[in-house]
């Protein structure tokens, strides 16, 4: 190599560097958007799921009013008998 080609291949190698450098600071820009959606989104699956279950519960506990008060009007039309 002669000493005119050494600061084209540094100055090549410069701006390769400085591209790298630009599209790692964009990928970890990237993450952190891509995180920060997961999380806003496991949030709003918590409490669809959280919402849900309670639901649930709601249903189950009306189900078991309901059959406890067939099983005791059962009871009471089977004493009447």
């Amino acid at each position: 190599m002669s000493y005119r080609t050494m600061p084209f291949f540094t100055l090549q190698s410069a701006l390769l560097l400085t591209e790298v450098l630009k599209e790692r600071e964009a990928q970890v820009e990237l993450k952190k958007l891509k995180e920060k959606m997961n999380n806003g989104a496991d949030r709003d699956l918590r409490e669809k799921a959280e919402k849900e279950y309670h639901e649930f519960l709601q249903k189950d506990l009306e189900e078991k009013r309901r059959q406890a008060e067939m099983n005791k009007m059962t009871a009471e039309f089977q004493k009447a008998q």
